[in-house]
């Protein structure tokens, strides 16, 4: 599956569900031997950054701590529930840099390896469990807080969870090379949703573990309890845990209460509490469970609760970064993890902070139901105007359908308070066209860009197919660095050194070119009701500006410009000027055979570009269909027994311009996802043709004006070949 793209909406999602301030650089503790011999590396807490764990380890950390480091031995200790799936990611991938560079990573799990910690303790050449500890597996998780409409949000949704997805797939590859086992049967754990915990020997048996070991300090308590029971699990996690996670394990473990710990946040809230939100409390089976009688399934169900418990909790704090007592308190809350303490009642005490301090819970975005009252009366006008240009169909509940724009203009000027009684028709459609809070100007604008967009996207222009469109920010001319294929990778040896690669030398400068017209709507069109004015004409600019562009990319093509390495660009020196040839099955598989046969940056490695279109004169589409479509081969003989190699390998593009050029000329081009053959720049990625408005000078009126900044270029060579035909 490729990997998605990233949309910057998705971004700003995952940023306010997953709050961490970028100014915290998490803690790292390395000790270093006397002899420079080996290092011990603790990950103990949260991984990646954390306002709410002191005891956090980003993945920078560890790369600081590390990076000048040449010991032979690595021994990392960890003790933590997860976090950050790139911080984690990073953090594995350093340490195996160290096994590649020779070092022994010797990895101990102290207490628990849930989720990203997990996939951290893989990087381990050996993994040594205490019999009392515990690791645990799971797909990505990823928190979202989106304000938009049903339809925005099942896009970023399926966003998400095909980004989740990718993520799985690669912390897949990580757990399948340290047990042997197929990635694919942990994508498939991850498909369930669900959470998989493993005692020590469980992981051993599953291949996520080297060896297990009895613990040092471990003693049966006072009750007798036999080593391994739940309660003696309990104990020996407490014992071990940071001070950041203890109050967190004694809550969830249902211990006494340290005597020591600070006082309870939950004698800060209102009681009684009322009804409860988020997740239930526990039941009295698990609470009953880690008492010193359960088992340590009750104990993985009560670690469980309390992680969700606090994920619900860190969500409503997120939404009020901003107040220092809302996240003191909520601190207080994660750290103390008393159970009884819900997120209900978490959300209530928030709520109480924020009404104290005067700031909305909700950070101080305004919410609205929808559109107002003037905006619905513009959207009304706009839709009868349209229905009567067939622009739209008519909404029968419109009060404005079937009114002339004379009369729209009148409703326009009238609901600007403008007095318009007595007024000629000239004045009054003037008034409507300059009074500065009247609609009128921009409804005909609105109903202007609409027609011009219709008539460029349903221009019949068939460029977009076989170009790639880019981005520049300005007019000057520029080279579009990194559109050519770059050169082969290098074998790089152990302590080798690492040389830069270069891109194709062969492609052309581009520089944007401002297409554009003016058209204006006067008074006396208002007064005739002439719909043209500004649904035809502005539908025409549209389609016009499309052709425009398509003109600029098929004078690429017949005009064969000289590219930076002095050389046309179709020359034998490119390797993409074939023998003349009619279309036929013989001659489009030597096209074919010709592009796969490029060569990289300096004539080094075959880069095999794919064949992905005939680009043809109208005269020579019918044939060129024929070739595609053929089941036997289509040569001047006929022959009716040989298969046609080429069949389906192809899609056929015909224009008409190249026609006027040469009948007889026809040529191919890569899959622009593969290869940049021709590009089309566009002005800060603005591919369609836009309005501007003014009150008209040379007219009395309103003056646009349609204009759209765009150029074609050549990207690389290798993407395109011709043959000059017969």
């Amino acid at each position: 599956m490729p990997i998605p793209t990233i949309s910057a909406r998705l971004r700003e999602a995952f940023a306010r569900g997953n709050h961490a301030p970028s100014d915290l650089a998490g803690t790292m503790r390395v000790v270093q031997a006397a002899d420079q011999s080996s290092v011990d590396v603790l990950i103990y807490g949260y991984i990646g950054s954390s306002w709410w764990d002191d005891e956090s380890v980003t993945a920078k950390s560890v790369v600081d701590a590390l990076k000048d480091s040449v010991a032979k031995t690595i021994n990392v200790r960890i003790n933590s529930y997860g976090g950050s799936v790139s911080d984690g990611l990073a953090i594995h991938n350093e340490l195996r840099r160290h096994t590649a560079r020779g070092a022994t990573v010797n990895v101990t799990i102290d207490g628990v390896a849930a989720s990203m910690a997990s996939l951290i303790a893989m990087a381990g050449d050996t993994i040594t469990m205490a019999r009392n500890t515990l690791m645990m597996l799971h797909a990505p998780w990823g928190t979202l807080y989106i304000e938009s409409n049903a339809k925005g949000i099942r896009e970023l949704a399926e966003e998400a969870a095909s980004l989740l997805d990718v993520m799985g797939k690669a912390m897949a590859q990580s757990y399948s090379r340290k047990t042997g086992k197929a990635a694919d049967e942990y994508e498939a754990m991850w498909a369930t949703g669900k959470d998989y915990w493993y005692t020590a020997d469980e992981a051993k048996d599953a291949g996520l573990a080297d060896s297990v070991t009895d613990a040092d300090d471990q003693a049966p308590d006072d009750d007798g309890e036999e080593e391994g029971s739940a309660a003696a699990l309990a104990a020996e996690l407490l014992a071990r845990a940071p001070e950041a996670l203890r109050g967190n394990l004694r809550a969830a473990l249902r211990l006494n209460p340290d005597p020591n710990s600070r006082a309870s946040a939950r004698a800060t809230l209102p009681a009684p509490a009322g009804t409860t939100t988020g997740v239930e409390t526990m039941s009295k089976e698990t609470n009953q469970g880690a008492a010193g009688t359960g088992n340590a399934a009750d104990v993985q169900a009560a670690m469980v609760a309390l992680r969700t418990r606090n994920t619900e909790i860190l969500a409503l704090a997120a939404t009020c970064a901003d107040n220092k007592e809302v996240q003191e308190y909520v601190q207080r809350v994660v750290a103390e993890a008393d159970v009884q303490v819900t997120a209900g009642d978490v959300g209530k005490e928030i709520l109480k902070i924020q009404a104290k301090n005067r700031v909305p819970l909700n950070g101080g975005v305004s919410v609205s139901a929808g559109v107002d009252e003037r905006e619905k009366v513009r959207e009304a006008m706009g839709n009868a105007i349209q229905a009567r240009a067939s622009m739209a169909k008519a909404d029968p509940a419109n009060p404005y359908r079937g009114f002339t724009l004379q009369e729209i203009a009148r409703a326009c000027a009238e609901r600007a308070g403008v007095n318009v009684r007595g007024m000629d028709r000239l004045s009054m459609i003037g008034a409507a066209f300059t009074h500065h809070s009247s609609d009128f100007p921009l409804l005909l604008a609105n109903v202007s860009q609409k027609a011009l967009l219709a008539g460029y996207n349903d221009t019949p222009e068939l460029f977009p197919q076989f170009t790639r469109a880019v981005n520049v920010s300005d007019f000057k001319a520029a080279t579009l660095a990194g559109l050519g294929l770059f050169s082969n990778l290098d074998i790089v040896r152990e302590n080798g050194e690492y040389k830069y690669g270069t891109f194709s030398e062969a492609g052309t400068t581009i520089q944007l070119a401002t297409y554009g017209k003016l058209f204006s709507i006067s008074r006396q069109a208002i007064i005739n009701d002439d719909l043209n004015a500004f649904t035809d004409v502005p539908r025409k600019m549209g389609a016009a500006a499309k052709r425009t562009v398509g003109a600029a990319v098929i004078n690429l093509l017949t005009s064969n410009p000289t590219l930076s390495d002095s050389v046309t660009l179709f020359h034998a020196t490119h390797n993409n000027l074939l023998t003349g040839a009619a279309i036929s099955t013989t001659s489009v598989d030597a096209m074919a055979a010709s592009m796969a046969k490029q060569t990289g940056p300096g004539g080094v490695g075959t880069v095999m570009v794919p064949l992905k279109y005939l680009v043809v004169p109208i005269a020579l589409r019918g044939l060129a269909l024929t070739v595609k479509q053929s089941q036997f081969e289509v040569t001047s003989n006929k022959n009716n027994t040989t298969p046609n190699i080429v069949r389906d390998t192809f899609e056929v593009i015909g224009d008409p311009r190249l026609d006027a050029a040469s009948a007889a000329v026809w040529y191919g081009v890569a899959d622009p996802s593969q290869c940049d053959g021709i590009v089309v720049a566009y002005l800060d990625g603005q591919q369609e043709p836009y309005l501007e408005a003014k009150d008209g000078w040379n007219v009395d009126g309103t003056e646009f004006k349609v204009r759209i900044d765009a150029a074609a270029g050549i990207g690389d060579h290798r993407g395109l070949a011709k043959n000059p035909g017969p």
